[in-house]
């Protein structure tokens, strides 16, 4: 699925274009919703930063698309997650806090992200959202702006767990199990 699908799926919208047209006399604005089609494939691509698939960083550690996917602990050496359009839950309970400070990033745009957190877990959270909703535990959250937390137990010179969410058009829970 690379870029040769892309453009190969562009031509056959041509192609039906043209026949809807000449045979059932319907316009459709076939370059313009071509060229929309373009640059939004080419926001995503911009935005994961992999040029040479079409679904970018699809099959990369801690990326979901349209559908909905489970990670327990974190994602490789990336700890990022990215839920566009779908689901993602991310299963933080038995992580080691090996660093001064693990950094998780949480990125949901058109879709949604559940985070499990291990209440002896120190944890500082930082959650921004826009037109989506943030619920952080203790029932902290927004829905537009930026919401912070810091567990009971956080202490700036031990280890702990540092989240940074972002939300557009999505929705976000972060909640101790």
């Amino acid at each position: 699925m690379g870029i040769g699908l892309f453009f190969g799926v562009l031509i056959i919208l041509i192609g039906l274009g043209i026949i809807v047209n000449v045979i059932f006399h319907i316009s459709i604005p076939i370059f313009k919703i071509i060229f929309g089609l373009f640059l939004i494939y080419l926001g995503l691509k911009i935005m994961f930063g992999s040029w040479g698939v079409f679904f970018p960083c699809q099959g990369r550690s801690g990326n979901v698309f349209f559908h909905h996917r489970t990670y327990q602990g974190l994602s490789g050496d990336s700890k990022e997650y990215n839920a566009v359009f779908g689901k993602v839950m991310v299963d933080l309970r038995d992580i080691e806090l090996k660093e001064k400070v693990t950094r998780v990033k949480i990125n949901v745009v058109f879709g949604s992200a559940e985070v499990l957190l291990n209440a002896a877990t120190p944890v500082r959270i930082r959650a921004d959202a826009v037109f989506g909703g943030v619920q952080l535990p203790e029932n902290i959250g927004g829905g537009f702006g930026t919401s912070t937390y810091q567990s009971k137990n956080f202490d700036e010179s031990k280890n702990y767990l540092a989240i940074e969410g972002a939300t557009v058009f999505g929705g976000m829970a972060i909640r101790y199990q």
